[in-house]
């Protein structure tokens, strides 16, 4: 794990990059999980867990994407900052949300930017992302 994903995000990190590199994740129906949701940190929304998950998904998305995805996933990327800004404003944490996204941006020159080998796994990774929001809204 990239110690820099502190507490949230973690997991996709973990998944984007093995997605990268060619390898597959599998459901399995049958698997138990056991999970306390939030047992570190309390509530379900807090001002430390909208603020880190903020940073770590504009980690995420500044570590794993090269620049071609992110021209290309820019309207969806915005978007989604946008939806999730009014979402937590409504829930009286905008001000932490806009904290995790300035202090992403003030230290990710501090990630390790994944090395990308082949675009051909970028390539099936994009068309996944397409068809599933495609199967999403329609």
């Amino acid at each position: 794990f990239d110690e820099n994903f502190e507490s949230y995000v973690e997991d996709m990190d973990l998944s984007f990059r093995a997605r990268i590199h060619g390898y597959v994740s599998y459901y399995c129906a049958d698997a138990i999980v056991y999970h306390h949701g939030s047992a570190t940190t309390g509530s379900r929304y807090n001002p430390f867990k909208v603020k880190i998950s903020a940073r770590n998904n504009i980690y995420l998305i500044y570590k794993n994407m090269p620049k071609w995805m992110l021209i290309i996933n820019a309207i969806f990327i915005i978007l989604g900052i946008l939806i999730k800004y009014i979402f937590f404003y409504k829930k009286g944490f905008s001000t932490y949300y806009l904290e995790g996204i300035k202090e992403a941006i003030a230290t990710k020159n501090k990630l390790n930017k994944t090395e990308i080998k082949s675009h051909k796994n970028l390539l099936r990774i994009e068309w996944l992302m397409i068809k599933n929001t495609v199967k999403y809204i329609f």
